[in-house]
């Protein structure tokens, strides 16, 4: 549920509050994914919440990050300048990678050793289930109440969820909510520094970075995309609920088929389907049938990312320091979630068109498929997903 939240409301729905905030506050595109970009903030806080998640247990932070995501929230309907609203944004990117995968992708994973692929996939198809609801449910708040009624009702669910996560949450099946989890037999893999002495860390590192312009150049800036590509506002905002339920199927398939064939290639496919289905709706040039076609190719691909970013760091390095990896490798990628949302809102406010950003992406998911393909030749036949 931390995810479906976080994600529905902060990826999936960021495309429609950009144009009443821009005509709240006569902010331009660059502006407005500047809240975006200060994405990078995840990425700073990732190794500390990581290495403390590996020594605490996830509960504490799941809860804390919760909190910053809710505040972060219900505290922009009292903005007033674009200094409040890239504050705001670190804030709720502070609360990322306590609420993501960093926490649950430990307790999942802890819990249910037999069969991790499905459940990684399960517990993710949460956050498409959060781009199910609310792009909707934004388009209807936006509506008739307006950007400021959304977010505070927003902040107010994640501080409930947060409420309920203090008595619903335990670390370990085995052991109490406050204990330990380090000694836990489901801990195997390599320890953090045989992990940073592996060339596949680093190109791993990249692999995943250039596969995440994704989640930080395209999904935010998905709906106004097809907007001016051609779909009405109500049609992008379908396209997106389309994006969020394909998703939920696929990150099950693709988490499923990860207990028989090396997630590190499963990525590759993801991110070539999505690198198809973009190049689709920009040779459409206008062609609604053939942009829904893109939609729904992309849909496919798009799905997996999430469950097979968790899976791929299992895969070459077991769960014995995960988190602390999982932070570290956040952190090294923190170029890009600034890079991406600027370039987007530059490019946008240069040619009122997003196709230039679209394309030079395609290029970046070309290196991200040749890395990780790099990374599973290295890896060789050690695959801890199968084989602990």
């Amino acid at each position: 549920m931390s995810g479906a939240f976080t994600i529905g409301m902060n990826v999936y729905s960021f495309g429609l509050f950009v144009e009443p905030l821009e005509n709240e506050f006569n902010w331009n595109r660059e502006q407005v994914s500047l809240g975006y970009a200060i994405s990078f903030v995840t990425s700073l806080v990732a190794p500390l919440v990581g290495r403390f998640v590996d020594i605490k247990g996830s509960k504490i932070f799941l809860i804390g990050s919760l909190v910053l995501v809710g505040l972060g929230f219900i505290l922009r309907p009292f903005m007033t300048s674009l200094t409040h609203w890239i504050l705001l944004n670190a804030l709720v990117f502070a609360g990322y990678p306590g609420t993501l995968m960093i926490t649950s992708g430990v307790l999942i994973q802890v819990w249910f050793p037999k069969s991790r692929g499905r459940m990684v996939g399960i517990t993710t198809a949460g956050n498409n289930f959060g781009g199910l609801i609310f792009p909707p449910l934004t388009f209807i708040i936006l509506s008739r109440f307006g950007w400021q009624s959304a977010y505070f009702f927003y902040g107010v669910l994640v501080l409930t969820l947060a409420l309920l996560a203090i008595f619903l949450v335990r670390n370990n099946p085995n052991k109490s909510a406050d204990s330990k989890i380090e000694d836990s037999k489901n801990y195997f893999g390599l320890n953090i520094n045989e992990a940073l002495r592996s060339k596949q860390f680093y190109t791993l590192t990249l692999g995943i970075t250039f596969a995440c312009f994704t989640y930080n150049g395209i999904m935010p800036q998905m709906i106004p995309h097809l907007h001016t590509e051609g779909l009405s506002i109500s049609m992008a905002t379908l396209a997106m609920t389309y994006i969020a339920l394909m998703g939920m199927l696929s990150k099950f398939i693709f988490g499923r088929l990860s207990e028989k064939i090396s997630s590190l290639f499963l990525m590759s496919i993801s991110v070539a389907i999505q690198g198809l289905a973009l190049a689709i709706i920009l040779i459409a040039n206008g062609n609604i049938w053939v942009i829904w076609l893109g939609i729904l190719i992309f849909g496919m691909g798009f799905g997996g990312l999430g469950a097979l970013i968790v899976l791929t760091i299992t895969e070459c390095f077991g769960l014995k320091s995960f988190s602390t990896l999982y932070g570290l490798l956040s952190f090294l990628g923190i170029w890009a979630t600034f890079i991406a949302p600027w370039m987007m809102g530059r490019i946008f406010d240069s040619t009122s068109s997003y196709r230039s950003g679209h394309w030079i992406t395609l290029l970046i998911f070309s290196f991200g498929i040749l890395m990780l393909v790099t990374t599973k030749f290295m890896n060789k036949n050690r695959n801890f997903l199968i084989d602990d």
